[in-house]
């Protein structure tokens, strides 16, 4: 039994204790519990002297003895004082060591005095956290800690039990060493070991001093107790070191310093430390690993850190028959039971991942080196060239050959183990830093790897790959680009900055290390069998249409392009198109595309677009091309998409320019020349600078594809738009009738260009009539696509709607029938007899006399007033063949759902229904063609009537049309041969008197002050109307048999005009003037003979040069002069006429007049006025 003293320390009561009591009472109650720490630490070698002296006389057979006595009765007081101060966070080792020497010594005391040492061990296995049942109070059941706590039975008040086990104030970090140590012993069921191993633990020099080695050596200590020495200690523990090497390994690698210094010792001095130390982890590898597994998942946080570090140590230079061996296991479900190398793997890994998204630092720490072992061993794993080893040297080429072969396996195996399960979890972590290391090692692998090693896993890779390149992108990086393209602060417009950051993030992406493996893997597909390769197809596939960002699909439109290039046989499949894996991806790119909102990710799939174009069959990228054309033309008007047009054109563009074999086979409908080429015709005019461009290159490159093709059997030629002609006739019709008003303009665009480059017009050699036979039908097909496109204007002038682009339609039909008017049949003449070769009924116009009040020839519609119905009716019969190319097209009608997966075969190519168009010598010739001056009364019309309201864009709109009909009446220009151009001049004068008429009176009205009055710019272009309708030789009674009236007088026009060269709009004072200068050239040569008409125009000519801010009415006024003086002809005075000498004869009184104002005009600012007037003085030199 203990010595019963006081609580605390008394001095006095110490003094009167006998010297060996007083020593371990001033020990025990002072010097143990001080608060300096060294005393303390020095406290510990004091304890160990004592017990230690002690045990060696009891040893020594000298129990008698006072000092042996008393230790022996305070040997409790003795344990738990070493076990405090070896808890103490500040005891040096010393005094760690001391302890450890005198636990073993008060056990070796107990012994001797005939203690079995239970209640010893049951005291010291409790302090380091063990129990009776074996195992950690930490992990005991609560029934067990219960029934523990309940039969404590009187353990020192000082040292009171803690819940988690050990004794009272000792953390589990200061014991960690000891509780393995506890741990250990009662795991091999010998309790007595923990006594040697705490005698092994230590290390300090001063017991290896010559003085101590004797004193404090296990024999002294222990003395009988002891089982073996130090060497039987070691040799007694080897056949348990399976279940050692996990627990002393993890405790080597301890959080607390201390712990790993003490289990240090212990694993040097059992193991023997260096190559010794290897070895026995290289015997008890596989128990081991598996161990340390369980551990660095386990609850303890100190286990999980030590666990982490022994793993990261042990790993280091293992082979694939080290950790087990076996084959190929992707997944581990925890319950195999033959464990393999595969799912050591795996675990390995699992238990890394989850050890750098731990809560604790440390752990974190310890799993990030984990990590880095764990990235090196799988590197090594899968690098063949790695595992050979330099005992190979004297193989034969046979054993050799095997032995390579094996290791390429084992890397395979490694391979597909380590890549599957990365790709699968690895790169999904949600821990930052455990997909960093899983990016890191999956490109340690690529780039080590060999084809054959990474072809098994090859296309899972590249889609885990691809689908890393957006889910590993941080999602603050979509935040600021939305948020940065809806900022109005900001400089730029949305849409810009957009497509900056998308730049900006792709080329993140792109230069990143995913998109760096992803490049690897695609430069080993061309190594690799076939099979494989045409497993990336449905891959890439998969990756458009489930890639949640724009960089995974950016890097799959990538690696198609790269593919199609380097292996294009892996796009090649066999079967019709709706399981074609190639045509699925094709759609699928053009779907993407159309959708993509950025411009980089877009340019990037409609580019791999047209690389794959290239190998994909020729009916799947035929119906692709005529889908994109219907979407292009669908997108627009109400249901307007610029998106979706861009990307239609894109389409078409990258499939024209990169897949340009496919435009040699048209199939049975030939949809290049018939469809696809009108369509960007057509595209080539849209408002949408960039969508134009792109139809630019479509007819660029395609036309030259189709020019150098030949194929050009049904339609007749030079240049390319004449050679399409009537697909581009049709096209043009389809769009001016369609819905949408932008689809109508660019029509009227298109338009406009054809007929402004000729193709509307007789050919060359049919105007002089000098054609060959070779050229009949291009002049067939150029009537009959004139004449229809003509009625088509028509058709749309005559409707009251006033649109955008509505002019150009006056203008393109008012081309038109210019250009054929001067080879027009004229009823009564002998025109068809010397054009008989031409005679055609598709003549677009025609032109007769007595045909005012018809639109088309010989129908009265003027006069008969129909209805707008009734002829928009009888006009959309004209054209049946836009008709049949419309229901030739049904095989295109498919679902308008863009790339509907669920069901493709409406994307099948039906077979050639018929011809669309036929042979342009048997078309239809019952056609009305239109009367000349009906189609010049419809102009008028639109330019002369009143609008209901004010609409925008009327004013333009009435101004061009007169524009366009004074340009017509030009046009109307005679012919070769007397009697066509007496002919020619009757026929104007008929229509000067039926349009006449209605331009006085509406010019009359405009001078008008109310509010219904014509605007100047009408009244500008009323003029110039007038002025291009004067007919030769106006007011001649020679040529005129009507009785004159007042529009027929060339004197009172002259008045009349000169009456508005006042007028205060300059564009009226201008039109007014060279009005009267087109008068003063055509009128009869009678009234030039006159004073008064020389005087009138020479006063209007002096008042428009009067004028100095508009140099356009200066030079009006010198082009009245011109006509003047031009009447007098050219010839010299003695060989001019009569008629011509009494012009002159009438103009030499205003001679000098003119030569001044001529003079004076020479010194104007002008370019344009001066060379009129030189023209003048040229004109007048030979004049006397």
């Amino acid at each position: 039994e203990s010595e019963i003293w006081p609580d605390d320390y008394d001095e006095v009561f110490a003094f009167d204790l006998p010297p060996h009591q007083h020593v371990l009472y001033t020990l025990f109650q002072r010097e143990v519990t001080h608060t300096n720490p060294l005393k303390r630490n020095a406290s510990a070698a004091v304890l160990l002297a004592l017990v230690a002296h002690a045990s060696r006389q009891a040893n020594l057979g000298r129990m008698d003895r006072a000092m042996v006595k008393q230790v022996s009765k305070n040997i409790n007081l003795f344990q738990n004082s070493f076990i405090k101060l070896l808890s103490d966070p500040k005891s040096k080792q010393l005094s760690r060591e001391s302890c450890c020497r005198g636990l073993a010594a008060c056990r070796g005391l107990a012994h001797t005095l005939g203690d079995d040492g239970g209640i010893l061990n049951e005291r010291l296995l409790k302090a380091f956290g063990q129990t009776t049942y074996g195992g950690s109070a930490m992990i005991e059941t609560e029934s067990q800690a219960r029934e523990r706590r309940n039969e404590r039975d009187g353990a020192d008040a000082d040292f009171p039990e803690t819940e988690i086990g050990g004794a009272a104030g000792i953390t589990e970090s200061a014991l960690g060493a000891f509780r393995e140590m506890a741990a250990a012993a009662i795991s091999l069921g010998r309790p007595d070991t923990v006594y040697s191993l705490l005698i092994l633990s230590t290390s300090h020099s001063a017991w290896l001093a010559p003085g101590n080695r004797d004193k404090y050596n296990e024999r002294s200590l222990l003395g009988n107790a002891r089982a073996e020495n130090s060497v039987s200690v070691r040799n007694a523990l080897r056949p348990h070191l399976g279940k050692l090497v996990p627990r002393l390994l993890r405790a080597c690698n301890d959080p607390n310093k201390h712990t790993r210094e003490q289990m240090n010792s212990l694993w040097v001095a059992l193991t023997g430390g260096g190559a010794e130390s290897r070895a026995v982890i290289t015997q008890n590898f596989l128990s081991t690993i598996d161990a340390l597994i369980q551990d660095a998942v386990c609850s303890s946080w100190r286990a999980r850190a030590g666990a982490c570090s022994a793993i990261s140590d042990i790993i280091v230079g293992r082979s694939w028959d080290e950790l087990g061996g076996g084959g190929v296991v992707v997944d581990d479900d925890g319950e195999k039971m033959n464990t393999t190398a595969s799912i050591r793997l795996i675990r390995l890994w699992r238990s890394a991942l989850r050890a750098l998204d731990d809560v604790r630092l440390v752990v974190r720490e310890r799993g990030e080196v984990l990590g880095r072992s764990l990235r090196a061993l799988t590197i090594r794993l899968c690098d063949p060239s790695v595992l050979i080893s330099s005992d190979d040297t004297f193989l034969s080429d046979s054993d050799q050959m095997k032995k390579d072969r094996e290791i390429e396996v084992q890397a395979e195996y490694a391979a597909a183990v380590s890549l599957g399960w990365l790709v699968k979890y690895g790169l999904n972590a949600p821990c930052p830093e455990a997909t960093g290391i899983c990016i890191s090692c999956l490109l340690g692998i690529v780039d080590v790897s060999k084809p054959t090693t990474l072809q098994p896993v090859l296309a899972e890779l590249c889609y885990a790959l691809l689908m890393a390149m957006s889910g590993l992108e941080p999602a603050a990086l979509n935040y600021l680009q939305v948020r940065a393209a809806g900022d109005s602060n900001s400089g730029g417009s949305g849409n810009d900055r957009y497509d900056n950051l998308e730049r900006i993030r792709i080329q993140a992406a792109m230069s990143g290390p995913i998109a760096t493996a992803l490049n690897k893997c695609l430069e080993m597909v061309k190594h690799v069998d076939l099979e494989t390769q045409q497993k990336l197809v449905p891959v890439f596939d998969s990756s458009l249409r489930t890639g949640a960002g724009f960089a995974t699909r950016a890097a799959t439109a990538d690696a198609v392009s790269n593919l199609s290039n380097s292996c294009p046989s892996a796009f090649r499949f066999k079967g019709i198109s709706s399981v074609n894996p190639t045509v699925r991806l094709l759609r699928a790119l053009y779907y993407a595309s159309e959708r993509e909102r950025g411009i980089t990710a877009k340019d990037k799939m409609t580019h791999a677009l047209g690389n794959l174009a290239a190998l994909a069959p020729g009916s799947s990228v035929r119906q692709l091309v005529i889908k994109a054309c219907k979407r292009y033309c669908e997108s627009s008007g109400s249901n307007n998409d610029p998106s979706a047009r861009k990307a239609a054109a894109a389409t078409v563009r990258a499939i024209v320019v990169r897949s340009s074999n496919q435009l040699y086979d048209g199939g049975p409908n030939d949809i290049w020349r018939k469809k696809v080429l009108p369509v960007a015709f057509l595209g080539r005019h849209d408002e949408d600078t960039k969508v134009s461009t792109l139809w630019k290159d479509v007819w660029d490159e395609g036309g030259s594809i189709m020019s150098s093709s030949g194929r050009n059997d049904d339609t007749y030629g030079i240049t390319l738009q004449e050679n399409l002609l009537p697909f581009l006739e049709m096209a043009i019709i389809s769009a001016l009738r369609d819905m949408s008003w932008a689809r109508r303009r660019h029509a009227c665009s298109a338009l406009l260009e054809l007929s402004n480059s000729n193709i509307l017009a007789p050919t060359s050699r049919s105007i002089i009539g000098d054609e060959d036979e070779n050229d009949h039908d291009r002049f067939l097909q150029r009537a009959k696509s004139s004449s229809v496109l003509l009625r088509e204007c028509t058709r749309i002038i005559a409707r009251p709607r006033v649109w955008v682009g509505k002019a150009d339609t006056i203008k393109a039909g008012s081309i038109i029938a210019g250009k054929w008017c001067s080879i027009a049949p004229a009823k009564g003449t002998s025109i068809d007899s010397l054009h008989g070769y031409y005679h055609t009924e598709w003549f677009p116009i025609v032109l007769k006399i007595d045909s005012y009040d018809d639109l088309f020839d010989g129908d009265g519609w003027f006069a008969l007033n129909h209805s707008e119905a009734d002829y928009l009716q009888d006009a959309d019969c004209d054209v049946d063949e836009v008709k049949q190319l419309v229901a030739n097209d049904d095989e295109y009608n498919g679902d308008e759902s863009g790339l509907n997966l669920t069901d493709e075969n409406e994307f099948e190519e039906e077979p050639d229904s018929g011809a669309t168009f036929v042979k342009l010598s048997s078309m239809n010739t019952g056609v009305q063609s239109i009367s000349f001056s009906g189609f010049c009364r419809l102009i008028l019309d639109q330019g002369l009537k009143s609008p209901s309201q004010d609409t925008e864009g009327i004013l333009p709109y009435r101004a061009a049309a007169l524009s366009n009909l004074s340009n017509l009446l030009q046009s109307l220009v005679s012919a070769n041969g007397r009697f066509v151009s007496d002919y020619m001049i009757v026929y104007k004068r008929n229509l000067y008197h039926q349009l006449a008429p209605r331009l006085f009176s509406s010019i009359s009205d405009g001078q008008s002050k109310n509010d219904k009055s014509m605007p100047p710019l009408l009244v500008a272009n009323a003029l110039e109307c007038l002025a291009s309708l004067i007919y030769d030789s106006i007011g001649d009674p020679g040529l005129s048999k009507e009785q004159n009236f007042n529009y027929s007088d060339p004197m009172d026009c002259l008045n009349f005009f000169v009456g508005l060269s006042g007028n205060s709009a300059w564009t009226i004072r201008q039109m007014s003037t060279l009005a009267a200068s087109s008068l003063v050239a055509k009128m009869a040569t009678k009234y030039l003979q006159k004073n008064e008409a020389i005087k009138v125009c020479l006063d209007c000519a002096t008042k428009a040069l009067k004028d100095r801010k508009f140099w356009k009415v200066r030079q009006a006024g010198l082009d009245l002069i011109l006509s003047l003086v031009s009447r007098v002809g050219k010839q010299r005075v003695s060989e001019a006429d009569s008629e011509n000498r009494l012009i002159m004869e009438s103009i030499l009184p205003y001679k000098e007049k003119i030569l001044h104002i001529t003079r004076a005009s020479l010194l104007d600012s002008e370019a344009h006025v001066t060379a009129t007037a030189s023209k003048i003085s040229l004109a007048m030199t030979w004049w006397p």
